[in-house]
């Protein structure tokens, strides 16, 4: 249940494609990710689509495929999601992760902080590299892959 919330959680930050995202609740299972979720990034998603001229099957391969690390271009698409939502701090250029824990259901709290404490010391030359760093930093450490 925590492995399915919280890569719910993580990845709905940018998990979208340009069908899907016509279509985010055809991607939601009987109970999760939760509709507030797929509401609340919705408008990000689109709008980052649009400007950013990512191929679809790009960001379904990094969603399904641990061991693909992404394109430039996938970040830049990850970063436009964080600024678009207000996820993002310019000055440090580091995403605001009591930001984004202040949306994760009160029961999933310790899980999803110790997830994010793995990827605290973000690595990348610019924005759109160390988004990129982060959700695969999320992706390997997923709880049912870590020993916690």
């Amino acid at each position: 249940m925590y492995r399915k919330t919280l890569l719910a959680f993580f990845f709905f930050l940018f998990l979208s494609c340009g069908d899907a995202v016509q279509n985010l609740t055809a991607l939601r299972g009987s109970d999760y990710p939760p509709m507030y979720l797929i509401n609340l990034v919705k408008s990000a998603l689109e709008r980052c689509h649009q400007l950013i001229d990512i191929e679809d099957s790009v960001i379904v391969r990094f969603r399904d495929d641990g061991d693909y690390e992404g394109t430039e271009q996938l970040g830049c698409y990850l970063h436009c999601v964080f600024r678009e939502k207000g996820y993002w701090i310019p000055e440090k250029s580091e995403v605001d992760i009591m930001k984004i824990l202040d949306i994760v259901p009160k029961d999933f709290e310790q899980p999803a902080l110790k997830m994010g404490l793995r990827c605290l010391k973000v690595k990348g030359d610019d924005d759109c590299s160390r988004s990129l760093w982060y959700h695969s930093c999320w992706k390997k450490n997923d709880p049912a892959k870590v020993e916690s």
